[in-house]
Parts: C-alpha cells; sequence; structure tokens
C-alpha cells in the first residue's frame, strides 16, 4: 500500500515541521514550503482513489489543509485551533484517540 507508506513518512515529518514552527525554530514560509511539497510528492504518486485508507490518513489530510489554510498568528496564536492541532499530532503519534471534526479529504 503505497499510500500508507507515504502518509506514516509524511506525518513524521509534518509532525516535526509543526513542532519546530510552534517553538519558533522554523519559519512560517518553511512550515508552508513543506505544505506544498507533501502535496507535490502527493501528485508524483498518481493515486487516482480519492478514498481515505484509514483514520490516521484522514486526520494527517486535515492537518495538511489546516496549515494551507490558516495564517501564521492564527497558528501560533489560537488557543482552540492549537488545541485541535495538538490532538491531531498526538493521534497520529498513537498517544490519543481520533479527534473529532478532523475530517480531511484526499486532494485531488
Amino acid at each position: 500500500m503505497l499510500e500508507g507508506n507515504f502518509i506514516t513518512l509524511k506525518s513524521e515529518l509534518l509532525i516535526r515541521h509543526i513542532q519546530q514552527f510552534m517553538n519558533n525554530k522554523l519559519s512560517y514560509k518553511v512550515l508552508t514550503d513543506y505544505i506544498w511539497e507533501i502535496l507535490k510528492d502527493w501528485q508524483r504518486l498518481n493515486i487516482v482513489d480519492d478514498k481515505i485508507a484509514s483514520e490516521k490518513e484522514q486526520v494527517f489530510w486535515y492537518l495538511v489543509f489546516e496549515l494551507q489554510m490558516q495564517d501564521e498568528i492564527s497558528l501560533l496564536h489560537d488557543k482552540e485551533l492549537n488545541s485541535k492541532l495538538d490532538h491531531c499530532i498526538l493521534f497520529l503519534q498513537g498517544q490519543l484517540d481520533m479527534p473529532d471534526d478532523c475530517i480531511g479529504v484526499r486532494p485531488n
């Protein structure tokens, strides 16, 4: 399952980027550039099935979408957003149950 390996690898790197950004060790530009890199790498896989393979993949795409849609100030200072992102990260790391309302979809 190619997409499963992709999600696993990219999740680890995405979490690292988010944590570094939140700790002021990574710029917003580098974070957003990484999001675009994820999308380009996904496109290269040429997966045409839009069906989500797992809850982990669903949360992964939710994180990618939120990071792409939110501005730097919101990502750094919106407590509710930060709480939700933290829950998603902990879920991807296997430390919490699936977060509510974190419904991601595969990009086309």
